[in-house]
């Protein structure tokens, strides 16, 4: 299947049902992190689970940003309407509760100390996963390089709307949409869209690194 990372970037993974299931039983992730969704909304220390690192001592500031924020338009589509409806509002829709999040959650969530923007989108997927996507620092890198050598994470707005601009492109949501009817058939819960996607463009990064450093040609993702 063929994807595209931020509008520019195509890659193809051959077998991503194979990857998928790979990331669910040779990694904790699966079981400790996504399966707490059978038990209901999970909470935000749970993004340790998935390589936060967050501190104890100021995951209660982190809940502060959080809880105080819980009617931003943008989460009504993690599960009452869906990341499907999101994407088909009209762009200047999209700027909107994109730029809402930024003034109302992410912006606080940097202030606060140690962290920063991948920390700070692992917190806000833990508690809406199938609406905000995890940017971590590997795919920001990857933005700054292909899109825009001048974003700082200052400018978060930016980089979640190029995002969701990316996944109504192509054959991005038709592709994610086979997966995950795919692995649901096989009862593979509790995975979303955008965790499928995740999965796949992090995996595509670590390949594209390896073989530039260590000239490897692999035969399952280009």
């Amino acid at each position: 299947m063929k994807f595209l990372l931020f509008s520019k970037i195509p890659f193809e993974v051959f077998d991503p049902v194979a990857l998928i299931e790979s990331y669910c039983f040779q990694s904790d992730f699966y079981e400790n992190y996504d399966l707490l969704l059978l038990k209901g909304k999970r909470k935000v220390e749970d993004a340790n689970k998935i390589g936060a690192r967050i501190g104890e001592e100021v995951l209660p500031e982190c809940k502060i940003v959080t809880e105080g924020a819980t009617d931003l338009r943008i989460f009504q589509y993690d599960n009452k309407y869906g990341l499907d409806s999101f994407l088909e509002l009209d762009d200047e829709a999209i700027n909107d509760y994109v730029n809402e999040l930024n003034e109302r959650v992410i912006k606080k969530l940097l202030k606060i100390k140690t962290i920063g923007l991948s920390k700070a989108t692992k917190v806000l997927h833990t508690l809406y996963p199938e609406i905000i996507p995890i940017l971590d620092n590997a795919l920001q890198e990857e933005y700054c390089k292909e899109i825009n050598p001048h974003w700082t994470e200052e400018q978060s707005n930016r980089i979640f709307i190029d995002y969701y601009k990316n996944l109504g492109e192509g054959d991005n949501m038709q592709n994610l949409t086979l997966i995950l009817k795919t692995i649901s058939g096989n009862n593979l819960v509790c995975l979303t869209k955008v965790m499928i996607f995740d999965i796949l463009w992090w995996s595509y990064l670590k390949a594209k690194k390896l073989s530039q450093e260590k000239k490897i040609n692999w035969s399952t993702i280009k």
